[in-house]
């Protein structure tokens, strides 16, 4: 499990540090978050930032942006002493249109043996671990992962937020149990205080909770961690490698590129952590699903085990990876800004022999194995040749065009246009993350797609509760993404929505947390429906406003903030209905419509 690596590599409890060491630790971590905080959410208690910083730090591995992290945030009153929960399908965070969340027929049909994560954080913004942190959680959390239990019954003691997210992971187990996932829960409790120092009592009541879930789901990997100031620190140090080196045997040189043949073990070294565990950002520009037991992977398996056989390459077509820069002593490579565009296959295969490998004890064996893989390496640092072979080899694979999107002509333009105001837009999953840019002006596809949807087509129930189907069906993405809107629609939709969520980051107390992220594309909707005196139904409605680059006032921010919680609250109580439900249907939409534009 990635997942599982990212919490095990920690240095967790029984390794004693000098105090000198430890106070370091405290304090590196309090100057680098004060520093994030002002650069990424200056708007927001620190207390709250502390919560994103943590499950920033937690995740980041798996290139999630501050909107998602924001999304799983539950804290306040009624949270089960919980205060972020996050669920991982294959080492993404699960939308909640995710089709194993929303459909068991298309669930039965994803990869057998895909990894299902829940992960389950309190952090707290002090440098203590008290035996609350865990008792709390253990009255709660095995009775809220129960199956045979009826989610709704904890309502009196589970907030919206807890209960929506806690939920999305129960239908995807549920409707994941017959492909046999590889499940991993990861309970986190996170402060500056010391890991290795936690009272007896504590640890005790942590085993216990591990028991407890370690029952509930006998087939999956439980841990129950406590992650301190050095751990986070250590988080916090650790940067993906911007430069990867690569060992060949052969080499052909065209031009600035090479076809060579590289040891599997030198392949892997290259593509793996230490328990080879694939590195998931390497293959952001491939096709993301690994497709499982399928024919083609048992054959290349197959041959992988026939270490008598015929030579690797010679059954195998090879992984091909774009780099920015491929500087060579020998045959030794250093290779900048990988992406591996083909053979996702061929790696995950190669991964699960090296780790089944190592778990038997034969890891020396294979790591001596002479055979080679066939390796294309492509120097393109042009972003339009980058994304022709993107497209080109992808396209060998049937897969669903929302695996191809950042490549289109308007993404392209977007990001140009996007880097000359100052912003990131993250077309290429991960990539600005890559080149160390702050997370806080990094902006993703998905979330300028919600943006677009709630603002210029006035749609927000579809960006609150629709993310995924902004980019997996095609109508509604070409509409998010029209190649004819000017390109300031884009911009002026995601500096609106900057703008509102910095709005409610400093906002009224009154309104919880998890309530402001459900409201937020609400309130943006409001905004510009109070404007323009109607409902936006398409981006030409707000095109003036876009050119000008208007900026709404903190008067015009907080009367549609106000505005949209008394819709919510009028409209939830005639209808008898939840919040969370109700911000995902259309209804809400054109009761806010009829109070805002009216």
């Amino acid at each position: 499990m990635v997942l599982a690596v990212v919490v095990a590599r920690l240095p967790m409890a029984g390794r004693k540090k000098c105090e000198v060491c430890m106070s370091g630790a405290q304090t590196l971590v309090k100057t680098v978050f004060r520093d994030w905080h002002r650069e990424n959410l200056s708007e927001m208690a620190e207390d709250d930032a502390w919560e994103v910083f943590v499950a920033w730090l937690l995740l980041r591995e798996f290139d999630v942006t501050l909107d998602a992290l924001q999304d799983g945030i539950v804290d306040g009153s009624n949270d089960g002493g919980i205060d972020a929960i996050y669920t991982l399908i294959e080492g993404g965070i699960t939308p909640p249109d995710h089709k194993a969340v929303e459909d068991p027929r298309a669930a039965r049909e994803m990869t057998e043996g895909l990894e299902l994560s829940l992960y389950v954080l309190q952090a707290k913004n002090n440098e203590r671990f008290p035996q609350l942190m865990v008792t709390t959680l253990q009255s709660i959390l095995p009775r809220a992962l129960d199956l045979a239990q009826d989610l709704d019954l904890l309502s009196s003691e589970l907030n919206p937020a807890a209960m929506e997210q806690i939920g999305l992971f129960r239908d995807a187990y549920r409707n994941l149990l017959s492909r046999r996932p590889k499940v991993a829960v990861h309970v986190v409790m996170a402060s500056r205080g010391f890991a290795d120092r936690v009272a007896d009592n504590v640890e005790s009541r942590a085993r216990s909770l591990k028991r407890d879930l370690e029952r509930l789901m006998p087939s999956a990997m439980v841990e129950v961690q406590f992650v301190g100031a050095e751990e986070l620190w250590s988080l916090y140090d650790r940067r993906p490698a911007k430069t990867l080196t690569l060992e060949c045997e052969e080499v052909m040189t065209s031009g600035e590129s090479y076809v060579a043949l590289a040891r599997l073990s030198s392949f892997m070294k290259m593509i793996s952590d230490d328990s080879y565990a694939i590195q998931r950002h390497l293959f952001d520009a491939n096709v993301r699903d690994f497709q499982g037991d399928v024919a083609v992977n048992k054959e290349i398996l197959a041959s992988l085990k026939r270490e008598d056989g015929p030579d690797f390459w010679w059954l195998n077509n090879g992984v091909t990876i774009l780099c920015d820069e491929a500087h060579s002593v020998g045959k030794r490579f250093a290779l900048t800004n990988v992406q591996i565009v083909n053979g996702l296959q061929t790696s995950h295969n190669m991964a699960r022999w090296f780790n089944e490998q190592r778990l038997v004890g034969d890891l020396d064996r294979l790591l001596a194995d002479s055979r080679n893989l066939l390796v294309r390496i492509i120097v393109a640092d042009d972003t339009a040749v980058r994304d022709q072979i993107i497209r080109a080899t992808n396209r060998q694979t049937p897969v669903a065009d929302a695996s191809l999107r950042a490549t289109d002509e308007v993404q392209r333009r977007i990001e140009a246009f996007f880097s000359a105001k100052g912003l990131f837009y993250d077309r290429r999953k991960g990539y600005y993350r890559n080149l160390g840019k702050d997370p806080g002006r990094i902006v993703s596809i998905s979330h300028l797609g919600q943006a677009v949807y709630a603002i210029a087509y006035g749609r927000p129930e579809v960006a609150r509760g629709k993310p995924n189907s902004l980019l997996a069906e095609d109508s509604r993405y070409k509409q998010a993404f029209d190649g004819k809107a000017d390109l300031s629609i884009f911009y002026w939709c995601a500096k609106t929505m900057r703008a509102v969520d910095e709005a409610m980051q400093g906002g009224s107390p009154v309104l919880k947390y998890w309530e402001k992220r459900h409201l937020s594309f609400f309130i943006a909707f409001a905004l510009v429906a109070r404007k323009l005196g109607k409902a936006p139904s398409h981006w030409t409605d707000i095109v003036d406003l876009a050119k000008s680059d208007y900026s709404f006032s903190e008067d015009e921010l907080q009367t549609a903030y106000r505005l949209s919680v008394g819709a919510l609250e009028s409209f939830t109580k005639a209808n008898k209905t939840k919040a969370v439900d109700a911000t995902k249907r259309q209804p809400f939409t054109q009761f806010l419509a009829q109070r805002a534009a009216g």
